[in-house]
This record gives structure tokens, C-alpha cells and sequence, in this order.
């Protein structure tokens, strides 16, 4: 039978069918083994990932702590406040100080220039070729202010205008600037707002609405009062294109970066700003600080600012650090996303060229430790003679900011008259200060809760005068001090030896159990001070004011001065802040606080300044002698042709009134009841009385010590003390087992 055409038998298909399956069973073998090696290849790379990840979160976190010691040494024994800000996540990369960083409201000077300029850039106030010619003095009513920079300057732009720092370009701007236009650019940087730091008690600072004068737009005046944080998280959204986050205190692996919001910068605008940035570094208000000398682009602002009601001055620096370009080609270095790092410097009692000598050799470090990372090298920190410090076995004496709590062993104290400086015993200090402060008194409870008083102003204070070699001048600038046989009990007597005795290692404490300011005055004449419409600032709870019930029957419950014509005049004449020329017309009290004390005070003449009420009689003491206005709680009225004062107390009047206190305890009171009284809110912090201040301060557990914001967040501890207050070792890192780093 033939076969038909295209039909195999059965037996010859078999040897095709069984080829067929051996392909496919090697098809599968090789696809598993490609599965396989791919599983292989992946997880390799994974774990490559993971490492490469998780060493360059080490190397971040190890850079951090070489920038916090470099702003902790920067910053040294001055009290102010220092924060290190990466500008494209929001991270806080070190602070130094975060009670004053992220609690404490300062007007910011000249420090709010760009931001005013990008106000009048955006109403059209200004533009970039906008041009005006400084006349080196500036007045507006009752405010004037002169310009420091050089005056053979021609007419400046708004980029010459914040390079110079020129308080007459911008206090004219302030003329024709809106204050809608104004506030509506403050508010979108968060100024006036909580910036949502994870730390407790942050505030939100000041900023006003329908009080607008020139001088707003050079930060003068309370119009608008910031923590360093708010204008450091301003700042990197002024320069990074934008983006306000929300600053964060983290490691680097537990880092994530959240925006609050975007804030619409034209190029333009931002490039004007920049630019003169980089002028007050190169050649403005910066300059001193030589900063434009580092191999990195650094730009900035200074600023320097009078305190609310005060006469003091503090210093803003805010620095930002970018990449030099490598060739032309490259992204420019003030391009938004070139900017790697933010520095800000506050300095207490400082002025803004000194804040950015404070920021150099934080910069200086972060420019050794990029050169160092760009050559594929680990860091290795530097003292500030260049030579190399181990982390953890190199000796280093570290200077400490006043605010965090450093022992004494001994304090040096300087002797004006004598111009000679002591080395005492703490102990003794205390000892010395209550016998020249109080001699007469003969109530024990009194006395101790003055011995409280200044043992905890010593303790907070120190480091004073550290500028000048010691730590406490023996005026009333810092607390008087009577020099004298301590160990005999000569010129001391046993009532003062028995009080410090008795109250060894109490201090005063806040509710956050930190030290308070404990101040202390003759006599409040009725009610105590409010620090913040006495000399400025932000006032704790515990120094706004309380009603004195007790003083006002005492030595200084009422006292009344005359000033003839021709005394008045010649004092006024010898400050320029109350020099009205060469008549002179009236005195007034324009305004008083709710403690009774002349907050404001008009005076009239050739022309017209308004002036503070401390600050009056501080001008009037001075020239005419401390015995006359003896507080600035006072009226004042005409008689012919003199001044009659009636005021009350004696001397600032803030905290512990003696006066008062020695009623109190003739009456039975005890001195922690007297201190209740005259520092609602606070307590006293009390020992067995066996151990000194020092051994208190040092007997707790690290974390209780030091700056325990939140769990996971960046301590430095003062480990171990040396004389003179100064701490020898600090301890920085992570408030978690096994993350400490002890810096000898």
C-alpha cells in the first residue's frame, strides 16, 4: 500500500518528539541558570547598595560631628548661638546653643536687607538698576541711624546697596515700601510662624501688622523679631530657589526632608540678591572676615541690631557655601542648586563683622573636609593651629558657651580700682559678692536667698569678661565684690558666712530645671521689673513683673530729685542719644509699662528724640552721679525752670528685691518662699548641702546635663571641668546607647 503524501508512521515520529524534549528540558536548565546568576548578580549589587548606603551615611554623620566642633570652638565662650543648615534638605547639621537658637526672639538689623530688597524688587519699589546716593546719615522723625560704610561711594544699586550694608538705600526704600508688600515676603519666608522643629519649645517670634515706619525695613525696632533658626531657614530658601522646609534635627540614615511650602523668586530678583551677598563677603560689610580667601564660594550677610529697649547691640552673621565651578561649562556657583551649606552666627552683645569672624573657621573646616572627601580621603579633624586631633585620644581644651552648664572650681574675678585679677575659690566668690552686695543685712533668710541669687548669676555667667582673661569684674557690671580675708571671717560677716554656707550647691532653677537669670536689686519700689520693656529681649515668665507689697514702706519706697535747667541740659548734651541740641525745652514721659517704670521719655529742644526710660537714667547717672535717679521708675514735672523727679527703688529693679526680701523675712517667710515670690515659676534646686555647686552640677547623668532636645537628636555635653570654668571635655553625639564620641 503507498504511502500517502505527507503523513509520517507513527514509529518514525518518536525520535523527533524525544529531540524536541531534550531541547526543552536544556532550554529550561539554561533559563534557570540565567535566573539563578541573575538573583546572583542582583543581590550583589543590593548589598553593594547597602554598604556604599550605609557608608555614606557614616561619612555624613562623621562630617556633622566635625562641624559641630568646629562651631563649638568657633563660638567659644561667647553667648550667642551658631546653627550649620544643609539648604536643599532642611537638615540641621549642628547648633550650638539650641535654647537661644530656637527660643529666644531678636531683631534682625541689616541681617533683613535681602529680604526687604526682594520686597521692593517684586512691588516694583525698586529694580536692578535702581540708583541712589547715601548721605551717610539717615533721619525720620524721632529715629535716625548713620551708615558705616566708606563715603566716597557713587550712587549704589540694590546690589551695592547689601554688599555696603547702606541703612540710607534701604531705610529709603522703607518710605515707599508697602507694608503689605512687606510683611506678605516676611510671612511666606516663615518669619512670625513656629517653624515646626522637632524641639520642644520653639518659638514663633513677632512679626506686626499696622506699625509700619521706615526703619522697619533695616530691622530696627520690634516690628519683627526671629529666632536664629526662623532666619537661617530663610535664608536657604532665599538662596536655594525657594523651597522653605522644615528644619529637622536627625542622623543622616534617619533623615527625610519635607517642604512647607515654594516661594516664587524670579531669577532676576534672586541674582541681585546673590550678587550683593557676595559683595559684603568680597568687599562689604563682610570683608574683615576674609572669607572670600577659601576655596569655596561663600556669600552672606551681616547684621547688627540694637536690643528692644535696650542699648546693647548683637551681631547676625548668615554665610552660605557653594562648590567653585570646575570650568566655564559648569552650573554657575550661585545657582539654586549649587548651595551646600548655610551658617548662621549669632553673637549676644556682638556686632555682625564679628559673627562672621566667628562663621570663618567653620567654613574653613567644611572647605578641608570637602578638598579631603574629593581626594577620597576620611577627614581628620584639625585644631586651629592646623596640626591633626584623633576623635577620641588627642588632647583639646574646648572653650564653652556660657549658656551650657560648665562647673567652677575657681572664678578669676578682676578688681576695677586695682586694676589686678583675683583667682578665688567659687565658694569664696559667692561669699564675697553677698557681703558687698548686702552687709547690713541682718535677716538670715534674706541672705540666703540672696547667696541663691548669686551663686546662680555666677554660674550662668560665666565666662563674662573671657575676652579680657577673667571671668567677673567686680562693678556693677557684673556683681559687686568685696575683697577680703574669706578664711578669718574679716569684713565678712557670720550672718553672710553662715547663709552661703548653709545654702552650698542651691541654685535657682526654671521650669526646665535650667539655671534662671537671677538678678537682684537694691529696692524694686513696688513692683519688679519686666525685662522685656527694661532693657529688651524676651522676658521668661519668671522676670515679667511682679506687685512688691513688702518694699515700699522701706529706705527707698519714695524719693524725689531736682534737676536745675542747666544740669538737665549738660547731661543730656553729653549722649547722643538725647542731645537735642542747645536749649533745651521739655522732659516728658511718653509712656510707662505695667511694673510703673518710664518705658519711653520725649525730650525737646532744638529738636526732638524720644529715648528709652533705662536709658535716660543711665545718661543722667552718669554725668551727674548714681545717687540721682536712682531707678527709671519716676513722673516728672516743672517747677520754674527745674525738673522734679518722684520715683521709687533703687537700681533695675529686675528679680530679688532686698528691700522687700528683708520684710519678708522679718515676717517669717523662708528664703525659698522670698525666692517664689520674686521668681514666680521657679524653684529651688536642693542638695544635702554637703556638696559645692560644682559637684551638683556634675553629679547627674550625662543626658540630665546636657542639651536632650529629643530623643535622637544632637547633644553636647561638658564631660570634665579645668579651672576658671572651662570644660576639657565634651561629649557629641546621638542620644542613643553606643553613640558617643568624647572629644579629649
Amino acid at each position: 500500500m503507498a504511502e500517502s503524501a505527507g503523513i509520517l508512521p507513527a514509529d518514525s515520529l518518536e525520535p523527533r518528539r524525544q529531540a524536541q524534549g531534550m531541547n526543552r528540558a536544556r532550554l529550561f536548565l539554561l533559563t534557570a541558570l540565567a535566573l539563578c546568576a541573575a538573583v546572583f548578580v542582583w543581590s550583589l549589587t543590593a548589598g553593594r547598595r547597602s554598604t556604599s548606603s550605609a557608608s555614606a551615611s557614616a561619612n555624613a554623620d562623621a562630617v556633622d560631628q566635625h562641624l559641630q566642633r568646629a562651631a563649638t570652638l568657633a563660638l567659644g565662650d561667647r553667648r550667642g548661638a551658631v546653627i550649620v543648615l544643609d539648604p536643599q534638605t532642611g537638615r540641621i547639621r549642628a547648633v550650638v546653643n539650641p535654647e537661644i537658637a530656637f527660643t529666644e526672639n531678636y531683631p534682625l538689623g541689616s541681617a533683613i536687607k535681602p529680604f526687604t530688597a526682594l520686597a521692593a524688587l517684586r512691588s516694583g519699589v525698586i529694580d536692578e538698576d535702581s540708583r541712589t546716593l547715601c548721605h551717610e546719615k539717615y533721619s525720620h522723625h524721632a529715629f535716625q541711624t548713620t551708615c558705616s560704610h566708606p563715603r566716597d561711594l557713587p550712587p549704589l544699586n540694590p546690589t551695592e546697596a547689601i554688599a555696603y550694608s547702606c541703612n540710607y538705600y534701604f531705610s529709603t526704600v522703607g518710605e515707599h515700601l508697602k507694608e503689605e508688600d512687606f510683611r506678605s515676603t516676611l510671612s511666606e519666608f516663615g518669619f512670625g510662624k513656629q517653624s515646626g522643629v522637632n524641639a520642644g519649645g520653639e518659638s514663633a517670634g513677632q512679626l506686626q501688622r499696622g506699625d509700619w515706619r521706615p526703619q522697619n525695613a533695616i530691622g530696627e525696632g520690634n516690628y519683627l523679631q526671629a529666632t536664629p533658626l526662623q532666619v537661617a531657614n530663610a535664608y536657604a530658601a532665599l538662596v536655594n530657589g525657594g523651597r522653605l522646609f522644615t528644619p529637622r534635627l536627625a542622623k543622616p540614615a534617619d533623615f527625610v526632608s519635607a517642604v512647607q511650602t515654594t516661594v516664587a523668586i524670579k531669577d532676576r530678583d534672586r541674582e541681585v540678591i546673590v550678587k550683593g551677598m557676595r559683595g559684603a563677603v568680597r568687599y562689604g560689610s563682610a570683608e574683615k572676615a576674609n572669607l572670600y580667601s577659601l576655596p569655596v564660594y561663600i556669600f552672606g550677610k551681616t547684621g547688627t541690631a540694637t536690643e528692644i529697649d535696650g542699648f546693647r547691640t548683637h551681631g547676625w552673621f548668615v554665610g552660605i557655601a557653594s562648590q567653585p565651578a570646575a570650568h566655564e561649562a559648569t552650573e554657575p556657583e550661585t545657582a539654586a542648586g549649587q548651595m551646600k551649606l548655610v551658617v548662621l552666627v549669632f553673637l549676644n552683645r556682638g556686632h555682625g563683622f564679628e559673627a562672621a569672624e566667628v562663621a570663618r573657621p567653620i567654613f574653613d573646616e567644611y572647605a578641608r573636609i570637602t578638598e579631603t572627601e574629593n581626594q577620597g580621603a576620611t577627614p581628620a579633624l584639625q585644631s586651629r593651629d592646623g596640626s591633626a586631633i584623633s576623635l577620641r585620644s588627642d588632647p583639646l581644651t574646648i572653650t564653652a558657651s556660657p549658656s551650657l552648664r560648665v562647673p567652677a572650681s575657681v572664678v578669676r574675678v578682676h578688681l576695677v580700682r586695682e586694676n589686678v585679677t583675683r583667682t578665688i575659690a567659687f565658694e569664696d566668690y559667692v561669699r564675697g559678692v553677698v557681703a558687698a552686695e548686702d552687709s547690713v543685712e541682718t535677716e538670715p533668710e534674706a541672705l540666703r536667698a540672696l547667696a541663691i541669687a548669686v551663686r546662680t548669676f555666677a554660674l550662668k555667667n560665666l565666662g563674662r569678661h573671657a575676652r579680657d582673661g577673667y571671668d567677673f569684674c567686680n562693678s556693677t557690671h557684673c556683681e559687686r565684690y568685696r575683697e577680703a580675708d574669706l578664711d578669718s571671717g574679716a569684713y565678712v560677716s557670720p550672718l553672710v558666712r553662715e547663709a552661703v554656707d548653709a545654702t552650698r550647691g542651691e541654685t535657682l532653677q526654671d521650669d526646665r530645671n535650667e539655671l534662671a537669670d537671677s538678678y537682684f536689686s537694691a529696692s524694686c519700689g513696688g513692683a519688679t521689673a519686666n525685662l522685656a520693656t527694661l532693657w529688651g529681649g524676651n522676658a521668661p515668665a519668671y522676670l515679667r513683673g511682679v506687685p512688691d507689697e513688702y518694699c515700699v514702706s522701706e529706705a527707698h519706697g519714695n524719693w524725689k530729685d531736682t534737676l536745675t535747667y542747666a544740669q538737665l541740659l549738660k547731661a543730656l548734651q553729653s549722649d547722643p542719644r538725647t542731645n537735642v541740641g542747645e536749649r533745651l525745652v521739655n522732659v516728658s514721659v511718653l509712656r510707662k509699662d505695667a511694673t510703673g517704670r518710664a518705658e519711653l521719655i520725649a525730650v525737646e529742644g532744638n529738636r526732638r528724640v524720644t529715648v528709652k526710660g533705662w536709658d535716660f537714667k543711665i545718661v543722667v547717672g552718669r554725668a551727674l552721679g548714681w545717687h540721682l535717679l536712682k531707678s527709671s521708675r519716676f513722673e516728672i514735672s516743672r517747677s520754674g525752670s527745674n525738673f522734679i523727679f518722684h520715683g521709687s527703688g533703687f537700681g533695675h529693679g529686675l528679680g530679688l528685691c532686698q528691700e522687700g526680701a528683708h520684710v519678708m523675712a522679718e515676717r517669717g517667710e523662708t528664703y525659698r518662699q522670698i525666692l517664689q515670690k520674686y521668681f514666680p515659676s521657679t524653684h529651688v534646686g536642693s542638695t544635702n548641702g554637703s556638696k559645692s555647686a560644682a559637684d551638683l552640677m556634675w553629679q547627674k547623668p550625662a543626658r540630665q546635663q546636657g542639651l536632650d532636645i529629643i530623643s535622637g537628636a544632637l547633644q553636647v555635653v561638658p564631660q570634665r571641668a579645668l579651672p576658671y570654668g572651662r570644660a576639657s571635655a565634651f561629649y557629641f553625639g546621638w542620644n542613643e546607647p553606643g553613640r558617643a564620641v568624647v572629644f579629649e
